[in-house]
């Protein structure tokens, strides 16, 4: 859960960072402002200073120019008449003035810095220099050529040059201050540098600060948000997120705690729903459970006992074949409504999947258990009607002991389950957990992988079962059995592999096994033209394959056998049991021109509706209806009918499992087309088969055994 904001403390997050933002701006921007500030002033400096330096090299030059003209001027006036020294004096003039022009111009350009001793120096050499001049025009107007000559020379020439060494010191001292100002300006540049620096420092360390105070504003929060949705991801929604900011974080924390509010609601009801049965409304496996160990902790602070029922609705997979989901769905409801009657507020009871229902039953003596079953049998199973269609709801019973079996309910629930399944094998209503089927399920699990060794390794092997005409008492043909000879246990009778093989599945291998078995005998009495069938029995799983035709197709024309001496046997049972329809199956079958037969029937409840849609040739009545009917007139009144129901519907009908001179009668008597059974011969490997069938005393003896029965 989250914390409602008590304070409304705190900036948003973008503001804060727009904050954070302006400010590392502000210091770029006055970063900036500083380094070109300092960069134009330092530009500035220097251009002035290149200003004065050129102009003090211009005018210093000038100043030499115009000196050394005026005294090349002399040797004008020397050299022309008085008549035309006038312009030469002009040009003189001129050349002074220039020369004063350039002194001016060199007293406003020297730096301030600039000696006035050499200044002053200057200008006395220059009045020096001009003196000397003077006397020497003096000198050329008096036409004394000769001394203007020497004075030209020697005087005018040192003062000139005392003048230009003036100058070149004024220009050295002049280089020298410029040379000083570049040394001032590059300090003042440095401590700009140093103070830029500084500035920078301090915006880096602004920056840091602000940095790490605005992430960790939003990285702690953030973590807290991550552990929380950690906590979230692990099914943990009772969170304690204080919301105690008004950015966007409060608003995602306070969003998730709504989230995990509204997830832990909704797996609740998810977790409700998943562990209650829709259809039913009972507790489903996990819910059972629980509340059954809840119930056993109960029970062990007292002198009770317990008992759980795996109860299993049977036929549900026949029922939705026949008439629908909506009539099984139906039927289920029901009876859940009877466990609700039941055992409500008695017992911890619900729905495990399919047809399979549980209860756990606290007893004051395990003797009780029976009338408890035989009562749960009664509520529960009851005739449904649905549209018209009635239908008989028959259930199996499994029973574990508490704390016999197991001290806990998922081993109760482990046992009654072995129970119940027994129970069906067994075709039995009512079967307790016996340890000794742990011990028959371990023997089952070790023939798992023996089993692919046997059919591998031609362990199997095919015994054959005649079947005799009764009128004729001709054989007709024979159904094929299997055998497994194991290496270490010996022959093992079909009840100890068979059942094995169809719940994992591996009866499909024997199937074919038996398939190829049964076509290479086939394939052998054609050859020796011998006029016999032969049935193979297909399972459930069988009859539900869909490429079931095509394999009995390749097998037949591998061996190049008539497919009509080849009979299919599906018991009814099987038929019901099939949660696809076979109809479509054995279609395809009867399409290759194979035999169809329902083997054991009037053990299972198919309806005639159902029946006469199946392409079936033979009816085998099975050995429940045969055993000591000439002892029962029910039974053989029963019989009758079937046989009459037979015919009715154009099939043949065959009476299993006949084992005496009377039963014989009295299927004959019933009007039974074939017979089979021990009393006929016992089930034969090929060869003793072989010999049996070529005996002319075995059909003498059946055909007097025919003649003296009672029922003849």
């Amino acid at each position: 859960m989250t914390t409602p904001i008590d304070a409304r403390r705190g900036l948003r997050i973008r503001v804060r960072l727009s904050l954070a933002f302006a400010a590392l701006l502000a210091l770029v921007v006055l970063l900036a402002a500083l380094a070109m500030r300092a960069q134009d002033s330092l530009d500035g400096a220097l251009e002035r200073l290149l200003g004065q330096q050129s102009a003090a090299r211009d005018t210093i030059h000038q100043i030499t120019t115009s000196a050394e003209d005026a005294t090349r001027k002399l040797l004008t006036l020397m050299h022309r008449e008085r008549t035309r020294r006038i312009p030469a004096y002009a040009d003189i003039d001129a050349a002074h003035r220039r020369l004063d022009t350039a002194l001016q111009r060199l007293d406003q350009t020297l730096p301030v810095a600039a000696s006035a001793e050499v200044k002053q120096l200057l200008m006395e050499r220059l009045r020096d220099f001009r003196r000397q001049y003077d006397l020497t025009v003096d000198l050329i107007e008096a036409n004394d050529f000769e001394a203007a000559r020497q004075s030209l020379s020697g005087p005018v020439e040192e003062a000139l040059s005392s003048f230009l060494v003036a100058v070149q010191t004024l220009s050295a001292q002049t280089d020298q201050a410029a040379a000083l100002e570049v040394e001032r300006l590059r300090n003042e540049t440095a401590s700009t540098r140093r103070w830029i620096y500084i500035v920078c420092a301090v915006a880096f360390v602004l920056g840091g600060v602000l940095a790490v105070a605005v992430t960790r504003s939003i990285a702690r929060p953030l973590r807290r948000l991550t552990a929380a949705a950690d906590r979230i991801a692990q099914g943990d929604y009772q969170l304690d997120l204080p919301v105690d900011r008004i950015d966007e974080l409060g608003e995602v924390a306070q969003a998730m705690g709504t989230v995990a509010q509204a997830v832990a609601e909704r797996e609740t009801a998810l977790r409700r729903m998943g562990n209650t049965d829709l259809l039913t409304g009972l507790a489903q496996r996990a819910r059972f459970i629980a509340e059954g160990d809840s119930l056993l902790a109960r029970l062990a602070q007292s002198d009770e006992v317990a008992a759980l029922l795996c109860i299993d609705v049977d036929r549900l997979k026949a029922v939705n074949a026949v008439l629908g989901f909506e009539a099984g769905d139906a039927l289920l409801r029901g009876a859940a409504g009877k466990l609700n009657v039941m055992f409500e507020g008695i017992a911890a009871y619900g729905r495990l999947g399919g047809g399979t229902f549980v209860a756990l039953v606290p007893l004051l003596r395990y003797d009780q258990i029976g009338a408890m079953a035989a009562h749960l049998r009664d509520e529960v199973e009851h005739k449904l009607s649905w549209q018209g269609q009635g239908l008989d709801l028959s259930v199996s019973l499994g029973i574990a002991h508490w704390p016999v079996h197991a001290d806990s309910t998922e081993g109760l629930l482990r046992r009654a389950e072995q129970a119940m399944f027994e129970a069906k094998r067994a075709r039995q209503h009512v079967v307790v957990y016996n340890p000794g089927l742990e011990a028959s399920r371990e023997l089952h699990l070790s023939l798992l992988s023996d089993l692919q060794a046997a059919i591998q390794g031609d362990q199997l092997r095919q015994y054959l079962q005649p079947k005799r005409h009764l009128r004729s008492g001709r054989v007709v043909g024979v159904e094929a059995l299997v055998r497994w000879q194991h290496p270490e246990r010996g022959w093992l009778p079909p009840s100890e592999f068979v059942p094995f093989a169809e719940s994992s599945g591996r009866i499909r291998l024997i199937t074919q096994w038996m398939l190829t078995r049964a076509a290479q005998t086939l394939a052998r009495w054609q050859a020796e033209d011998v006029d016999l069938y032969i049935a193979v029995n297909v399972t459930t799983l069988d009859i539900q394959d869909l490429g079931l035709p095509e394999r009995v197709r390749a097998v037949l024309a591998e061996y190049r056998v008539d497919p009509r001496k080849l009979q299919l046997e599906v018991t009814e049972t099987g038929l019901m049991a099939s949660g696809n329809d076979p109809i479509t199956v054995m279609h395809g079958l009867r399409r290759l021109g194979v035999r169809l037969a329902i083997d054991d029937f009037g053990t299972g409840q198919s309806s005639l509706g159902y029946l006469q849609r199946l392409p079936v040739d033979e009816l085998k009545v099975d050995r429940s209806f045969v055993e000591n009917a000439h002892l029962d007139p029910k039974r053989r009144a029963l019989l009758s009918a079937i046989v009459g129901i037979g015919h009715s519907l154009g099939l043949t009908v065959t009476g299993e499992g006949v084992e005496s001179v009377e039963e014989l009668g009295v299927v004959g008597d019933c009007g039974c087309d074939l017979v089979q059974g021990f009393h006929v011969a016992r089930p034969l490997d090929l060869d003793d088969f072989e010999a049996w069938r070529l005996d002319p005393d075995n059909d003498e003896l059946f055909r007097a055994e025919w003649q003296r029965s009672a029922f003849a």
